[in-house]
């Protein structure tokens, strides 16, 4: 009966957001990122532009590109394999730039984890926990990325206000943030997941991500998607911040 439920919530978030049960079928469709950017709605009425960063295969892109049609995105992605992905999902979608690099705080190459699942490629290492909670993550393999600071890239990136940085990139968006010093004083929101318990070697955890985003000017609004274990503890959460007016 828990499948039969499952899919029954499914059905309902798409229909309650309006994208319909066929895009369902839309190669890199999301339950996931269509509930985050139904509630990050509630909050924010319209968006000029959205850096997603992380981007997998598109699965926030689109449906970011359903919900802000107006918007400007524009989507990073290091895995050349999964960039592959990313190209052939939005390609239709004309609001939707795609960049084969990840953002960091530094630029030229980084030493990275492609994971066997995807989703869980970073360049921090899978902890132990996380294998143990989720053995599809237990097997990857170092390669090198581009990766450059978000700092570096205004020129390609212009923004209009109002700007979102969605950040996705598996205990590594302190290092984005940090890349982005300049970048933040024009960006009004930030979307991203932190995690209650180490889900990877030396990410930094909930209390440390939420103090340091508050120094940098953003108050939090609200939690907008959450992961839990088996056991129903809340392992990561999805938080979004707005800049501080004056």
């Amino acid at each position: 009966m828990s499948i039969i439920f499952k899919i029954a919530d499914t059905v309902k978030i798409f229909l309650t957001s309006g994208r319909g049960f066929t895009s369902l079928l839309e190669k890199g469709a999301s339950v996931a990122s269509t509930q985050i950017l139904h509630n990050c709605r509630h909050y924010i009425p319209s968006l000029g532009v959205i850096i997603d960063a992380g981007a997998n295969q598109g699965q926030f892109a689109m449906a970011a590109s359903h919900f802000y049609p107006q918007a400007r995105i524009h989507s990073f992605e290091p895995l050349p394999g999964v960039f592959s992905l990313l190209q052939r999902n939005t390609r239709r979608l004309t609001n939707i730039n795609t960049y084969n690099m990840a953002l960091g705080n530094s630029t030229g190459t980084l030493e990275f984890y492609s994971n066997a699942y995807s989703h869980a490629s970073s360049a921090l290492h899978v902890s132990d926990l996380q294998k143990n909670m989720l053995p599809k993550t237990a097997n990857s393999n170092r390669i090198q990325v581009s990766v450059q600071r978000l700092d570096d890239l205004r020129h390609k990136v212009p923004f209009i206000p109002p700007v979102l940085l969605k950040m996705d990139v598996q205990g590594f968006e302190k290092e984005v943030l940090k890349g982005a010093l300049h970048s933040l004083r024009q960006i009004d929101y930030l979307l991203f997941e932190t995690s209650f318990v180490q889900m990877y070697d030396g990410e930094p955890l909930f209390d440390e991500m939420h103090h340091f985003v508050k120094e940098l000017g953003f108050d939090f609004i609200a939690p907008v998607g959450f992961l839990q274990s088996e056991k129903l503890q809340i392992l990561q959460m999805d938080l979004l911040y707005k800049r501080k007016k004056g």
